[in-house]
C-alpha cells in the first residue's frame, strides 16, 4: 500500500541549544510557527521533545519561562544506546562515542532520536554538526543547527501547501510568499522596484521582472519541495523500513530546480546583452555561449573572469544535469548500493527463501509468480545490499562519468546561483 506524506514530525531538542534562545528572534518565531501549524485542520504537528535528563535546572526553568511548545521526556532508562555504524569515519564516530566534549550528550541525543524515530535533532553540538552528513547517510539522523531550524519548520508546512513563514506576515498568497519572506528574493525584488523606473528599455525591464519575480521564486519553491520529500522519504524509512518512498515526487522537483537554475543563468546573459548593448541575438546568449563569453570579455572583464573561474566547475556540473533533462534522459536521484554476502546468494537460494517468505502467492498462482520471478529475485537482492548513499545522481560525461549528491548539494547550488546573480547585476547595473 502506498504511503501518504506524514503531517506529524518529531524533533529532539538539545537543552544546550536554548542558551541562545533569548537572543535569537528568528528562533522564537520558528517556535511560534510550530504552534500556528498545529492549529490547522488537519493539523501539521511538530512535536518538540525536550530530554529533561540532559538539562540543567536553569534550562528547565527557561522552558517553562518561555512557554515553549515542548514535550518533556524524562525516562532515559527506557532508551537503548544507539550503535553507530562502523562506516562512519573513526575520527567522527569516536568524538561522539567517547563524549569527552559534552559528557556523552551527543550520543544520548542520538539514542533518544533513534528510540523515538525522530525526524531531526536541534543542536549546536560540534561533534554532531561535524558528523551530520555521515549520520544522515548511515542512520537517517538529521542534525539541525539553530540557524536552519526556521527553514525546517517552513518546509514541513510548505510541503503540505501552507504558505507559511517564520517572518511575521499575514495572509500572504503563494504568488508573493517568497517575494515578501525569502531574504534573497526580498532584496532582489526591492532592488528591481528601485531600478525599474530608470529603465527605458521595456524588453530589459520585462526580462528582469521575469527572472526576479517569477523564475527565482520557482527555484526556491522547487528547493523547498525537494527538502520536504527528502524528509518524507526518511520518515517513511524510519517507521516502515521501506526505502525509496516519495522518490518520484522528489525527483520531479529536483529536475525542476536544475531546469530553472540553468534558465536563470541564461536569463542573466540576456539581461547583460540588452543592458550592455552587446548586440547578440537571443540564440547567442547563454552562459556557455562562445559568442557571449567573447563579447563580455571585451565589455566587462571582471565579470568575464568570474564566469571563467566558476564556469569549468559549477556551471559545467549544472549543465551535466540540466541538458539531459531538457533534451534526452532525466538524471534522477537513486541509491548507490554495495553487494553483501546475502545479496550474492544464487537464484535458487533466493527462490527458496521467497517461497518461505510468501508461500500463499506461490500456492495460488504459480504461473503468475514465475513471470515475476526475475523481478522478485532482483528486489530481494537490492533489499539485502548495503546502501552507500541514497542521494546519488549518475552523470555521464565524455571526460569521465561521476556520481553527484544532488539533494545534499542543493543549498550549495542555490548559494552559487546567488553569487552569479549578484555578479551579473552588479556588473551591469552598478551606479544605476
Amino acid at each position: 500500500m502506498a504511503h501518504v506524506p506524514t503531517r506529524t514530525f518529531t524533533v529532539v531538542v538539545d537543552p544546550y541549544s536554548l542558551d541562545v534562545l533569548a537572543h535569537d528572534r528568528r528562533l522564537l518565531y520558528a517556535f511560534a510557527l510550530v504552534d500556528t501549524l498545529a492549529d490547522f485542520a488537519p493539523p501539521i504537528t511538530i512535536q518538540l521533545v525536550f530530554p529533561a535528563y540532559l538539562a540543567t535546572a536553569s534550562q528547565l526553568a527557561s522552558v517553562e519561562g518561555y512557554f515553549l511548545p515542548f514535550t518533556l521526556f524524562s525516562d532515559e532508562v527506557s532508551v537503548p544506546q544507539v550503535a553507530l555504524s562502523r562506516h562512519i569515519p573513526g575520527r567522527l564516530r569516536g568524538r561522539i562515542e567517547r563524549g569527552a566534549e559534552d559528557e556523552c550528550r551527543s550520543l544520548r541525543l542520538l539514542s533518544l532520536a533513534e528510540h523515538l524515530k525522530a525526524d531531526g535533532i536541534l543542536t549546536e553540538s560540534p561533534a554532531l554538526l561535524d558528523a551530520r552528513y555521515e549520520l544522515l547517510v548511515r542512520h537517517k539522523f538529521r542534525i539541525i543547527p539553530l540557524r536552519e531550524f526556521a527553514d525546517f519548520i517552513e518546509v514541513c508546512g510548505r510541503g503540505h501547501g501552507v504558505p507559511c513563514s517564520v517572518v511575521p506576515a499575514h495572509d500572504i498568497p503563494w504568488d508573493l510568499l517568497y517575494v515578501f519572506t525569502h531574504w534573497k528574493c526580498r532584496r532582489l525584488a526591492g532592488w528591481l522596484n528601485a531600478v525599474s523606473s530608470t529603465l527605458t528599455d521595456t524588453s530589459l525591464r520585462e526580462l528582469l521582472r521575469s527572472a526576479i519575480l517569477n523564475r527565482y521564486p520557482f527555484i526556491i519553491t522547487a528547493r523547498d519541495y525537494v527538502r520536504f520529500y527528502e524528509l518524507q522519504t526518511h520518515h517513511c524509512f524510519r517507521h516502515t523500513g521501506q526505502r525509496g518512498e516519495f522518490r518520484m515526487s522528489l525527483n520531479y522537483h529536483l529536475t525542476s530546480f536544475y531546469l530553472h537554475v540553468w534558465g536563470m543563468l541564461d536569463a542573466l546573459t540576456g539581461i547583460a546583452n540588452l543592458r550592455l548593448g552587446l548586440g547578440l541575438s537571443a540564440r547567442q546568449c547563454g552562459i556557455t555561449s562562445d559568442a557571449f563569453l567573447d563579447a563580455i570579455r571585451h565589455e566587462r572583464a571582471p565579470l568575464s573572469r568570474f564566469i571563467k573561474h566558476y564556469g569549468p566547475r559549477w556551471v559545467s556540473v549544472m549543465g551535466d544535469v540540466r541538458h539531459p533533462a531538457a533534451h534526452s534522459a532525466i538524471r534522477i536521484q537513486r541509491e548507490l548500493l554495495e553487494e553483501t554476502q546475502e545479496s550474492r546468494k544464487s537464484d535458487e537460494e533466493i527462490i527458496a527463501i521467497l517461497k518461505v517468505e510468501d508461500p500463499i502467492v506461490w500456492v495460488t498462482d504459480e504461473a503468475y509468480t514465475r513471470h515475476l520471478l526475475p523481478t522478485a529475485i532482483y528486489l530481494w537482492r537490492v533489499r539485502h545490499m548495503t546502501v552507500v548513499t541514497d542521494d546519488a545522481i549518475y552523470v555521464e560525461d565524455p571526460s569521465g562519468s561521476y556520481f553527484r549528491p544532488a539533494v545534499t548539494s542543493i543549498d550549495a547550488d542555490l548559494e552559487m546561483l546567488n553569487a552569479f546573480v549578484d555578479a551579473f547585476l552588479f556588473s551591469c547595473f552598478a551606479g544605476a
